[in-house]
């Protein structure tokens, strides 16, 4: 993995978690749409994540 692909993930890593927490305050403080729509692009941002560490990264055994 290249220095560029390690900051991308990091970012996205940064990114996914900046919208769950969104989605938790959100939610409780009635902003329906925000949470859903924060919690949507934290689950599709977890997604791409996990498919790109289990298919890009070498296995180390």
């Amino acid at each position: 993995m290249t220095d560029v692909e390690r900051r991308l993930y990091r970012l996205l890593l940064f990114a996914d978690a900046a919208a769950i927490v969104i989605s938790m305050v959100a939610g409780p403080l009635q902003h329906t749409s925000m949470a859903i729509g924060a919690a949507i692009s934290a689950g599709i941002i977890s997604l791409c994540l996990v498919v790109y560490g289990l298919y890009f990264w070498p296995w180390k055994r």
